[in-house]
């Protein structure tokens, strides 16, 4: 009997083939009938050899040295073991691969480069000849499944996918085996606190991508605030009142820097008649975002949510498994064309509450066919809904707030624009200028589906940096504006200045990186890109992968090179003095923290892919680095010496935590110091540190769960706040007195609990009238609350 062999990714990937192609026997690791039998992968079954592996140890010695690099094997020559966990797994897969039952094999892992370099080393090491196919799928449903059977790729297709999945294993080992060897056996130390080396890690992505956060660190310490002015003046015209913003019409940007040019204008324009030289009224209208991709899913479920870059993947990948979104791992915000007479299944799968209405009412208008929806795709298309329809109470609650990102944005694209009636007045008062704009929504268009994410940090609102695009400043404009409205002035007319007023500001340093932030940040190599259009033409140069760059923010944490503050990350001593180790006294290992150099190198990596760059000349560079960092590494110890840097702070309970979660997450570490760091541990024969006494305790009452993340809410010195804080989530309602009552923890409980508190009496007024009311959310994500008067 001849039959196809299907290899899947992992058991619940096989299981939902198995159930679009009626297969329903069971073998010991495998699914089968007559015509199929379908086994699977565990992640990577393989893993590359070890450093020592290529060594002869009894001339080099087993402690880390110098003197026993660089390790470079040839593309070639690099050799693969099997984990010792899944042993069992792969000899199911070498058993079906030989069989004689097989006349075909398909790879049904994940359709990326991750899934076709875990499928290539099987297939590699076991040798096999038979014919191959790829199965190129974005989503599990049966009806991608079956189309997917019906479009078979043939396995030449995927050899640059392969070429390119093993150059970033190559690549990434050469960088992270040598350099971490090299790094630590001159910078490291042994840790007597945690009784185990403090070992100085080295990737390919994840040091470039600290030394964003640090140099971010060092902008802000060297930070000079500026004081500036701002001149305000109110109008009297015959129409209404309004107010004006002063500017220089030879110099738009211009701050006022003196304060005793602002008081002179104010003096100047006090109480004199003015009159309006420019009076505009115009419609203008705003589109609905771009679909998601993963990153900015990501930045969008972080600032709504507190979720972490990690946590995102996570929920994402299980949405995904549950055939309730496309494939996560996308870098691309669009849909191809022969999406289009698809799109109202995906569309009608949502018809379900809380969707209902927007559905009916998306199903008048037309299927979006213009270019910000589709357009040019990469491997993969934006995140969307599937065409089945999800259980939504099924759905634990933060992946029914996840998906209902997903599905409003979907929704959003499906609706016309937003329509604003947008005012602009100049006012000429004693030869100073005055701008005034106002905002007004005549049409909601796809904001009725979808508008609550462009809230912006209040802080951000001066800032000190010149980076900041065109794009963030009018977001910031436009929220200013909203919803303002100014009378029906002409050119022309006499006004009245009946106030000027003088506020004094101050220049803000950068903001920290919030993990959507530095996620933007990694994707374009260090370039602060807030124009969603522009971001998706510029793909490609970015640190890592859309796939791999939460893994890289959780190895940096997880090694103690940088701390999460609230949303905010911030580098720890042994972080930055790495990197101003490497930018100022190690030249050649300044490529290491040069992003625009790593993204060049991701750039390379997916020219290998499209077969415009052979394999072997891409490490062949790669090669060349990693020699020309530990020749350096030799010259600065022959100089100075070893010398040690600080060692990593201790790690939380939530940060072990964490680390415990990641590992269900499936995603490809960009950098092999994982490994570099167990081999430093297993040298030295030390043993894990054990938990603190505070870890191991239960902690802080927690109140309820956060409205934001789900997570619970404990009570602060200042004020109630999610535990899960160190995370991202900044849900906090501050102790601060309301009309004369301080919140307390019985009543926040009620609050968490029924969305009120219980009556509570002897509030003041600001009269000083004394009332009786309860406390209800306005706004729970973000701790607003407000009166309710009615009790009953």
């Amino acid at each position: 009997m001849e039959r196809i062999l299907i290899i899947a990714e992992k058991p619940a990937q096989a299981r939902e083939y198995a159930a679009a192609l009626g297969v329903k026997g069971k073998g010991q690791g495998w699914l089968e009938n007559d015509q199929y039998v379908i086994t699977w992968c565990i992640g990577h079954l393989l893993e590359l050899e070890r450093p020592e592996g290529y060594m002869d140890l009894e001339r080099v010695g087993k402690r880390w040295s110098l003197k026993r690099l660089p390790v470079l094997p040839a593309v070639d020559s690099f050799r693969r073991t099997i984990k010792s966990q899944t042993r069992q797994q792969f000899q199911v897969l070498q058993k079906w691969l030989k069989s004689s039952e097989i006349k075909h094999v398909i790879c049904g892992t994940d359709a990326d480069r991750e899934g076709q370099l875990l499928f290539q080393e099987v297939w590699d090491l076991v040798g096999c000849t038979k014919p191959l196919s790829r199965l190129w799928i974005s989503s599990l449903t049966r009806e991608a499944i079956l189309e997917g059977m019906n479009q078979l790729r043939p396995g030449q297709a995927v050899e640059g996918l392969s070429a390119a999945g093993n150059g970033r294993a190559f690549a990434d080992w050469d960088f992270g085996m040598n350099l971490t060897e090299g790094f630590t056996s001159l910078f490291g130390s042994f840790d007597t606190v945690r009784k185990k080396p403090n070992v100085v890690s080295i990737g390919r992505v994840q040091t470039p991508t600290l030394a964003l956060i640090v140099r971010r660190e060092w902008e802000i310490d060297q930070f000079v605030a500026e004081a500036y002015f701002e001149i305000s003046a109110a109008f009297s015209a015959e129409q209404g009142q309004y107010t004006g913003r002063w500017f220089d019409p030879v110099q738009e940007n211009r701050r006022l820097t003196d304060r005793e040019t602002a008081e002179h204008i104010a003096a100047r324009t006090q109480g004199q008649p003015g009159k309006i030289i420019r009076a505009e009224q115009k419609k203008v209208s705003e589109a609905p975002p771009l679909l998601f991709d993963l990153t900015s899913l990501t930045v969008t479920a972080s600032r709504r949510f507190g979720f972490s870059a990690e946590k995102v993947l996570e929920l994402a990948q299980s949405l995904y498994d549950k055939k309730a979104i496309t494939y996560p791992r996308t870098d691309c915000a669009y849909l191809p064309t022969d999406m289009i007479p698809k799109l109202p299944a995906h569309l009608k799968a949502l018809r379900q509450e809380p969707y209902q209405e927007n559905v009916d009412e998306a199903m008048t208008y037309s299927v979006p066919q213009n270019k910000r929806v589709i357009n040019t795709i990469t491997a993969h298309h934006a995140i969307i809904p599937t065409t089945e329809t999800v259980h939504l109470n099924k759905l634990p609650e933060a992946e029914r707030q996840l998906f209902d990102l997903i599905a409003r944005r979907f929704l959003a694209v499906w609706f016309p624009p937003a329509w604003y009636q947008q005012t602009e007045i100049v006012t000429e008062a004693a030869q100073e200028h005055f701008r005034s704009k106002g905002r007004i929504l005549l049409s909601s268009g796809w904001k009725m589906v979808y508008d609550f994410e462009d809230a912006q940090d209040p802080q951000a609102e001066s800032n000190g940096t010149t980076g900041k695009t065109r794009r963030k400043n009018k977001n910031r404009e436009n929220q200013q504006e909203e919803n303002t409205e100014l009378p029906a002035v002409s050119q022309g007319d006499s006004v009245q200045t009946t106030e000027v007023r003088i506020d004094e500001k101050s220049t803000k340093p950068p903001k920290r990186f919030t993990q959507g932030d530095l996620l933007k940040a990694m994707e374009s190599a260090g370039k602060q890109i807030e124009d969603d259009v522009l971001r998706q033409q510029l793909k490609g140069k970015g640190l890592g992968t859309v796939a791999t760059r939460p893994a890289i923010i959780e190895n940096l944490l997880q090694r103690g090179y940088i701390r999460q503050e609230q949303k905010t990350l911030r580098p720890t001593e042994k972080g930055t003095q790495l990197i101003s180790l490497i930018q100022n006294r190690l030249p050649h290992a300044a490529l290491l923290i040069s992003a625009e150099m790593t993204g060049q190198l991701e750039y390379d990596l997916a020219q290998v892919e499209k077969g415009k760059l052979a394999l072997e000349k891409y490490m062949s560079e790669v090669e060349e680095a990693v020699i020309r960092i530990i020749n350096e590494l030799r010259a600065y110890e022959q100089k100075y010496g070893k010398t040690p840097l600080a060692q990593a702070p201790a790690r939380s309970a939530r940060s072990a935590e964490s680390a415990k979660s990641s590992k269900k997450v499936h995603t490809s570490s960009e950098d092999q110091s994982d490994q570099t760091d167990k081999s430093a541990k297993k040298t030295k024969g030390a043993k894990e540190e054990n938990g603190s006494s505070a870890a191991r305790e239960s902690g802080p009452e927690k109140l309820g769960p956060c409205p934001r993340c789900g997570e619970g809410v404990i009570e602060g010195n200042k004020g109630y706040g999610c535990s899960n804080w160190k995370s991202g989530c900044g849900f906090v309602v501050w102790k601060t007195p309301i009309c004369g009552k301080t919140l307390s923890p019985a009543q926040m409980k009620s609050l968490l609990k029924k969305g009120k508190t219980p009556l509570i009496k002897g509030f003041k007024s600001k009269s000083g009238k004394s009332f009786n009311a309860c406390l209800v959310w306005e706004d729970a994500a973000n701790g607003k609350l407000k009166f309710a008067f009615n009790h009953d």
